[in-house]
């Protein structure tokens, strides 16, 4: 009787051990982005090609992807996404820490070591929000512009996609000026 009193305590110990150790790892809906919500798609090393007709737009590669149906929301982590010209050619490329997508708006907001690269410079920023519709771009908390040599920082900044068209403001600058690139 004493071996089988025995047994039963450590078969008991042993699966009070596993219940409690199962009980202090991470819960996985603690971890969505909306919180307590099981998102509707889940996906690990995501890729996402949208095109227009024949051409492709973007493409969108993410480690994880996170779809809400009822908010039409959508939450990715480590986000790069590729925008092209309608001749294939790439336009620009922006990358993030986290990436939320709007479907109602058509927003895409990137959240943390946001880089945006094109032929015209290269962004940086904590912050940006990506109107999809008209492609301007918004970044806030602080921006970085860089063209050659030349260093733009500022509070916050609308441009395209091409970082052509850029307005800053609370602007300071470092590099070389040329007098005839002045428009006062």
């Amino acid at each position: 009787m004493k071996s089988v009193y025995k047994n039963f305590l450590i078969i008991l110990s042993l699966s009070s051990l596993l219940f409690l150790s199962s009980c202090t790892g991470n819960d996985e809906a603690s971890n969505m982005p909306i919180s307590g919500k099981i998102p509707d798609e889940q996906a690990d090393s995501i890729k996402i090609i949208s095109t227009n007709k024949d051409v492709i737009d973007y493409e969108l590669t993410a480690v994880h992807f996170y779809k809400y149906y009822s908010t039409k929301q959508t939450f990715a982590d480590t986000v790069f996404v590729t925008f092209f010209n309608i001749d294939s050619s790439v336009k620009s490329t922006l990358k993030c820490n986290k990436a939320e997508l709007d479907d109602t708006k058509n927003t895409l907001t990137g959240i943390g070591d946001v880089v945006v690269v094109s032929e015209n410079g290269t962004m940086k920023a904590p912050l940006i929000v990506l109107n999809r519709n008209t492609n301007t771009l918004y970044a806030r908390n602080g921006v970085i512009l860089i063209r050659g040599d030349n260093v733009l920082t500022g509070e916050e900044m609308e441009s395209n996609l091409d970082l052509d068209s850029v307005e800053i403001t609370k602007v300071s600058a470092q590099g070389k000026l040329n007098e005839d690139e002045i428009n006062w």
